[in-house]
């Protein structure tokens, strides 16, 4: 497992390149114990959540005393492309906190992973063209505006959905 210091930093471009660096952050949470993950995306379409080295990685991360937060618009595409992570995320519910924007805030959502030392954002969504780094401006930048926005959402995605 990669360390932060071993983490690939730079620009990427392309869904192939977004989805290695987010495998390589959260082999990296597993490996160093980082205490929190932000994770903010539309959709999360393009991330590799359902892969099983990502699931693993999680599960590794998740043993001790850890955070969480998922920011997204809508969580049907995620529910419908990630199942292991969906079932995951059922399992692990207690150090999980999920928030859905509205659509009117949908623009202005980031898309990236967020660590207290280390980012993988995206400024073109689209493309998937942004860095990954360790620089504290771009992490607390990104930080910030992960705050405002998660300040802005409501409750959503939930580990199970009862009927009545």
């Amino acid at each position: 497992m990669p360390d932060e210091a071993s983490l690939t930093a730079g620009s990427f471009d392309g869904p192939s390149e977004f989805a290695d660096r987010l495998r390589e952050a959260f082999g990296g949470a597993a490996s160093q114990g980082w205490p929190a993950l932000w994770c903010c995306d539309a959709e999360f379409a393009d991330w590799p959540l359902g892969e099983t080295a990502v699931i693993e990685a999680l599960q590794a991360w998740a043993s001790s005393a850890r955070r969480l937060r998922l920011l997204m618009q809508d969580d049907r595409q995620l529910r419908a492309r990630h199942p292991r992570f969906v079932a995951w995320r059922q399992r692990w519910d207690h150090i999980i906190e999920c928030r859905l924007c509205a659509a009117s805030d949908a623009a202005d959502l980031p898309s990236g992973l967020w660590t207290p030392g280390w980012i993988v954002g995206r400024h073109d969504p689209a493309g998937s063209r942004g860095r990954s780094t360790d620089s504290q401006l771009a992490v607390a930048s990104l930080r910030h505006r992960l705050d405002d926005a998660f300040a802005r959402a409501r409750p959503g995605f939930p580990a199970s959905i009862l009927g009545l």
